[in-house]
């Protein structure tokens, strides 16, 4: 019997050791990961990203939905006991004990143990019963961190795969064109221009390659050049829809308008109801404008080509001429200057002949002249009313443009050679000849002022320079001359203030700043005090 109890005792001890084990070998938190089996290659593959992190992998559930928990084999040496290998393994010892209290300490030792293990099973870990990610990026134990966004680089910014490199354009024309592509994404214009050229010296006579020339040109702002390539792709392929458009497009920036209309009906599906109703606006506007030139209604020309421009015509050489003309006549001879040369950068005689035909090209050529008489560039003037009388001979309007052209620049170059002999009467009479044919212009204005400086008509002189400065703001020679002849009159306020701003302008002239300082001390001693000044509009006003 005591044997026996022995026996008892000891399978009592070693079912409690063994149920115990398996329990805390299998749910214990501390237990280290559990290895993948070796010959269970397909678990490798279905790892979790680097992205993704593990909370807990000692208690995933036993019922996980995962397809790779469903396709797995368990290992029966490393499959994890679950609760009826706990169960089992505690009756068989119950059964092998020879007395009913043995049995019934060893059997409630067993159950609670199995539910303190359950118990801290769930409260570490709840089991989900489904695939679906929750809104915080978590589908069953795996958490899904979220990544960064990533900006993208900007492609313009980007290096060229050919820079640094030898290229070799002896390939294929379809290469090319897909390496000028390639250039044209990333902004490199000049160097997608150079494929596309290439492509074309290899095949000239694919129309593609054309257009694609003309697209890379009208991005480098070379619009008169693009408008002859996509022209050539059209006589390639006069059915080319996607050429039409572009055209077209370029048509309407040129202020092309009757032409950009013709090409849009003509471009098919690239041709949207936007487009259409924006040329009709830019021919309304242009109608608008020649009918206010020709009753001389200068402010409404102004306000018309302002709206062309806005609604598309941008690079319009006829727009901006028609824009320098009404700023020649509202006496902003400046602000006329700087519009010209912005429509006519690219000025090809040649260009513009076959672009926008004769009497155009003659209209600018003659605005340009009455430009270049304003800014006092009467060689020029003379050059330009010559080429738009050749042009258009019959044009009475441009022939005016000529003789007044050819007068100004003999009265200021009769005048130049009778000042410089002392002769300052009659220089003063050749001016005021070349005046009657330009009585706005500031050279002349400026030329007369010192003749009648020289002869003592000091106010006379500020008359002629006033005037001049009023159609040049910063010409520095009419406001010297003004300067000067208010030093004379010794009305030393005004003399300091045409110095201070000449000071401003030439910080560098000794001169002017000798007399600014010699004006300084006579009109202290005129007011009996120290000057200050303060600027107020522009002006330098002397306080007291």
């Amino acid at each position: 019997m005591a044997k026996a109890k022995k026996i008892s005792t000891d399978q009592r001890l070693g079912g409690c050791e063994s149920l115990l084990g398996c329990i805390f070998q299998s749910w214990s938190p501390r237990r280290r990961k559990p290895s993948l089996p070796e010959k269970d290659h397909k678990a490798k593959d279905y790892l979790p990203p680097k992205s993704t992190t593990i909370t807990n992998p000692k208690i995933i559930s036993r019922k996980s939905t995962d397809s790779f928990a469903q396709t797995k084999k368990p290992d029966p040496l490393k499959t994890k006991p679950d609760e009826s290998n706990a169960r089992k393994s505690s009756s068989d010892s119950a059964r092998k004990s020879s007395s009913d209290s043995t049995r019934k300490s060893s059997s409630d030792s067993a159950r609670k143990s199995s539910e303190s293990a359950r118990k801290s099973i769930s409260s570490a870990s709840p089991r989900t019963e489904s695939k679906r990610f929750s809104p915080n990026g978590v589908m069953g134990n795996i958490i899904v961190k979220p990544q960064p966004a990533v900006k993208s680089p900007d492609v313009s910014q980007t290096r060229s795969r050919w820079e640094g490199k030898a290229v070799n354009y002896r390939h294929d024309p379809e290469t090319l064109k897909t390496m000028g592509n390639e250039e044209y994404c990333r902004g490199r214009f000049g160097e997608a221009l150079v494929f596309y050229e290439r492509a074309i010296l290899a095949d000239p006579k694919t129309p593609t390659y054309w257009s694609n020339k003309s697209a890379a040109l009208i991005s480098l702002g070379r619009l008169l050049e693009a408008s002859d390539a996509c022209e050539e792709a059209l006589r390639l392929n006069p059915n080319y829809e996607r050429a039409h458009q572009r055209l077209a497009s370029l048509q309407l920036r040129l202020g092309e308008v009757e032409k950009a209309l013709c090409h849009y009906n003509q471009a098919g599906k690239y041709t949207e109801t936007k487009h259409i109703e924006q040329v009709e606006d830019v021919i309304k506007c242009l109608k608008r404008c020649e009918e206010a030139r020709r009753s001389k209604e200068w402010n409404v020309v102004l306000k018309e080509t302002c709206f062309v421009i806005s609604y598309g015509a941008d690079s319009s050489p006829r727009v901006y001429a028609l824009q320098t003309e009404a700023l020649l006549h509202l006496q902003r001879q400046e602000e006329a200057y700087d519009v010209y040369q912005k429509g006519t950068k690219r000025f090809d005689i040649d260009c513009f002949i076959k672009i926008f035909g004769l009497s155009i090209t003659s209209y600018i050529l003659m605005v340009g002249a009455q430009v270049y008489i304003a800014a006092g560039r009467f060689e020029d003037a003379v050059t330009a009313s010559r080429q738009a009388s050749r042009l258009d001979p019959s044009n009475e309007e441009v022939n005016a443009v000529a003789r007044k052209a050819r007068a100004v620049a003999a009265a200021r170059l009769t005048g130049n050679l009778l000042f410089n002999a002392s002769k300052f009467e009659a220089a003063c009479v050749v001016y005021t000849e070349g005046l009657e044919q330009v009585p706005y212009n500031a050279l002349l204005l400026c030329n007369r002022a010192a003749s009648r400086f020289k002869l003592g008509l000091f106010e006379k002189a500020i008359e002629d320079s006033t005037l001049a400065l009023s159609l040049q703001p910063s010409y520095k020679k009419a406001r010297r001359r003004r300067a000067d002849s208010y030093a004379k009159l010794e009305k030393w306020q005004h003399a300091i203030q045409d110095y201070e701003l000449l000071m401003m302008e030439t910080p560098e002239d000794e001169e002017t700043r000798r007399v600014l300082a010699d004006a300084n001390v006579r009109f202290r001693k005129q007011i009996g005090g120290d000057v200050r000044f303060k600027e107020i509009d522009s002006d330098l006003v002397v306080l007291n």
